[in-house]
């Protein structure tokens, strides 16, 4: 897209080699550090049951019944069996949520499949995953800059994002979707430079796999469309730019009709999204997941709203600098990378109310657009015949990275921690606990996705005893029995007929008889 010659990696000096080599290194050894160590959580286990083509309604119909069940029993929803398939999994998602695009679960099927279901085995499918985002960033930022300086910042800036290194981590569609979002993205702009039959056919892949990686890519592929037509302008190309976008959403219409024909369940799985928030609370959200782009809100401290306010500004800047200084081509790019996330979550929820835009992990294609732009900022200032400019954003780089490699590393160790962990620990003191806890109703909605977390976490003798409201259990006569995240109803039946001793804030009590 940029006309000014491409430089080698010979190039660049020996110093920002070495920072090069160092952040990246770093950045790999985040993504894999402490994978057993880090417990599963809520949403992860529900990754576990669709991957493993089970549903909500068979854990609610088997396990939440009232009866004394075996941990076993529990985690064989998270686990590959001969009677569960591919077909198994497309079942799963279609009938309790259909927007879910597939690949990452049938992927995570046959890497189960392979190595089983541990924590460390599926964390390291997301790790390896991640590594992806490295030679497709690299690949849009040689296309749209031609300049490998730029790349390499955006690598190590990326190599030490929180944001990036906590989802590369994580057992969830998100890294695979980042490398999509990255692949669809330089495919565009190289078939927009080499015009060829290949690069467009390569583009409408990397349409398809980006949608069936997640709904999300919608509004991402929409603004594509958008840019071809605002920013090129290219009758020539026009054709071959449609038909090469006709080709690629045609594939992914099965997802999209799923969606279409069950917007009921997804209407119904969603509900938790349309919930009114204030709207201080949502721009502190948006300041606060910005920030952890670049470092954790943890390590700021009492500093954290001069950080955030920094990173604003720099954001601000970078964006502004590259409208100024790069070709409409390049930066209408970026902006529409950026900006269709933001207008389909962050506008919705300003304007009906919800708290779809709290959620960092959404905004994938926008960080990544924000991320391009300051590393095209700190690769213009470090470029500078200012001299004192240089060593400043020299050091201001250098202070941003050692940041990012803080967060990465409080965040490694904040990861092992998780009130899941605490709990476990408590309760596997006793001997043959008994876990009782219950559920919203029949379609989830409360505490599923925790008991199924806990369940790798106690231990094998562990038993549960698991209801749906308004049920209550006949409690076992024995003083091992304790009560996890209970429903206010829950809670104060019991109390009628047993003492509650808490153990862990609001959430774990071991169930007493009542002394008389």
């Amino acid at each position: 897209m940029n006309t000014k010659p491409l430089q080698s990696w010979n190039s660049l000096n020996s110093a920002f080699t070495a920072l090069v080599i160092i952040t990246l290194a770093l950045g790999i050894f985040f993504r894999f550090a402490s994978l057993a160590e880090r417990p599963y959580w809520h949403d992860e286990s529900y990754t576990l049951l669709r991957a493993s083509g089970h549903t909500i309604a068979e854990v609610t119909t088997q396990a939440f019944n009232g009866q004394l069940i075996d941990r076993s029993a529990l985690l064989k929803f998270q686990q590959v069996t001969p009677e569960k398939s591919w077909i198994g999994v497309f079942r799963s998602l279609i009938a309790e949520e259909p927007h879910r695009a597939p690949l990452y679960y049938l992927i995570s099927h046959t890497w189960m499949e392979w190595f089983g279901s541990g924590t460390a085995a599926m964390r390291s499918l997301s790790a390896l995953t991640s590594l992806f985002v490295f030679p497709a960033l690299y690949w849009l930022c040689i296309e749209l800059f031609t300049q490998p300086f730029t790349a390499w910042i955006s690598l190590i800036l990326i190599a030490v994002s929180p944001f990036h290194v906590y989802y590369a981590q994580e057992i969830r569609e998100y890294p695979l979707w980042t490398v999509t979002i990255l692949v669809m993205s330089a495919a565009l702009v190289r078939a927009l430079r080499v015009r060829t039959k290949t690069a467009w056919n390569i583009y409408s892949l990397s349409i398809a796999l980006s949608l069936y990686s997640f709904i999300l890519s919608v509004p991402l592929v929409m603004g594509q469309a958008v840019y071809f037509f605002v920013f090129q302008r290219n009758k020539q190309q026009t054709r071959s730019f449609l038909k090469a976008f006709l080709v690629g959403v045609s594939l992914s219409l099965p997802l999209v009709v799923s969606t279409l024909v069950f917007r009921s369940q997804v209407e119904k799985t969603s509900a938790w999204m349309f919930q009114l928030t204030p709207i201080q609370t949502l721009f502190k959200h948006w300041i606060t997941n910005l920030q952890f782009v670049f470092l954790t809100e943890n390590l700021a401290g009492r500093l954290n709203l001069v950080f955030a306010g920094a990173i604003v500004v720099l954001t601000f800047l970078a964006i502004k600098r590259l409208i100024q200084k790069t070709p409409k081509t390049v930066w209408g790019f970026v902006i529409l990378l950026s900006l269709p996330l933001i207008l389909s979550i962050t506008v919705p929820d300003l304007v009906w109310g919800g708290l779809r835009s709290t959620n960092s992990r959404y905004f994938v294609p926008t960080y990544l657009g924000i991320q391009l732009a300051v590393a095209h900022w700190f690769a213009i200032q470090m470029q500078s015949s200012n001299r004192l400019r240089q060593v400043y954003w020299k050091f201001a780089m250098a202070a941003l990275l050692t940041t990012g490699v803080l967060s990465c590393s409080a965040q490694m160790i904040q990861n092992r921690m998780s009130e899941d962990k605490v709990m476990a620990g408590m309760i596997n003191q006793a001997q043959n606990p008994i876990v009782v806890s219950n559920e919203v109703s029949e379609q989830g909605g409360g505490t599923i996705g925790d008991v199924l977390a806990l369940s790798h976490l106690v231990r094998p003798e562990t038993r549960f005893q698991l209801v749906i409201q308004p049920n209550v259990p006949s409690i076992p006569n024995q003083s091992n029995v304790y009560l996890y995240k209970p429903l206010t109803y829950l809670k104060q039946s019991l109390q009628q007929s047993y003492q509650l001793q808490p153990i862990y804030k609001d959430k774990l009590f071991r169930i007493l008889p009542n002394q008389k």
